[in-house]
Parts: structure tokens; C-alpha cells; sequence
């Protein structure tokens, strides 16, 4: 089940996601991101946000949706999981809705195991699929990233 009702719904392809809200800091338009050698293949370099170095989660790549180019209209979604700020790639963040109970349907009855789906929602508008930012990078590839930050710190 989610931690709680209110997620914040982005698309990618056409497709709604839906992440928890209290997950989530900020919605923020594109800036440049700066690769970074040696990272994870999801992480798609870093961003310095307000003074703050954070690295960025290709979700394309992640939810294994065609790749593209980073578009000026695109967005960030700022979220702090496990203590650590990320910044997620995603067409649009469209709203911020409530999810009742009712239309909830946890991932273990619909196709075990789906590691990074936790749920969809039903809504007037069609289906979004809900996730755990926290396991949106598996623990080798946190280490990984983490070790690779360390390196180019300045």
C-alpha cells in the first residue's frame, strides 16, 4: 500500500506515473546536466541545484521506455528518498491528485514480482502506475553512484 494518498502524477510517453508526495520537494524546469563518467547506466549525469550537487535518474532508461533527447520543455521532479536528493527526467508533472483507497491495487495482486511498481491508481483519466522512489536505484547502483559523486567532488 502507499504511504499515503497524495502523489504527484508526471508522464513519460504518454504514460502517467504517480510518485508520493511527501517524496517529493520541488517541480523544476531543465537545466543543463553535466554527465558523469562512470555512473550507473540509469543516472543521467548531475544538476547543481540551488548550491547542491544531485545526480539524475534517466526514468526512460529505468522503466525501459524508448530513449530520447533532453528537451527544453521537459522537467525535474526534486525528490529526497533514503536521506538523498535526486532529480527524476519526466516529460510533464501534470498534478497533484489524491489516490482514495478504492482505486488503489497493489502491484503483488496484479504480476509478481514487478520490483519498481508498487501500484496503480485508477482515475477518470486512465490508469497511473505508482512508485517507490526509493527503489527506483537498486542498492548496488546507489553504492556505485554514491562511490562515483565521491570521486568528483571537488
Amino acid at each position: 500500500m502507499i504511504k499515503q494518498n497524495m502523489i504527484l502524477v508526471f508522464t513519460l510517453d504518454g504514460q502517467r506515473y504517480g510518485l508520493p508526495l511527501d517524496a517529493v520537494e520541488r517541480v523544476v524546469r531543465m537545466v543543463e546536466i553535466t554527465q558523469l563518467p562512470e555512473a550507473p547506466a540509469a543516472v543521467r549525469g548531475v544538476i547543481n541545484f540551488q548550491g547542491e550537487i544531485i545526480p539524475v535518474l534517466d526514468l526512460r532508461q529505468r522503466f525501459g521506455l524508448p530513449e530520447r533527447p533532453v528537451e527544453l520543455d521537459d522537467q525535474l521532479i526534486i525528490i529526497t528518498t533514503v536521506g538523498r536528493k535526486r532529480a527524476l527526467i519526466a516529460d510533464t508533472a501534470c498534478e497533484v491528485r489524491e489516490c482514495p483507497e478504492e482505486s488503489f491495487t497493489e502491484a503483488a495482486g496484479i504480476l509478481p514480482p514487478l520490483p519498481l511498481l508498487t501500484g496503480i491508481a485508477k482515475s477518470s483519466a486512465g490508469l497511473i502506475l505508482l512508485h517507490d522512489p526509493g527503489s527506483l536505484l537498486s542498492p548496488g547502483e546507489a553504492q556505485t553512484l554514491d562511490s562515483t559523486l565521491e570521486l568528483h567532488q571537488p
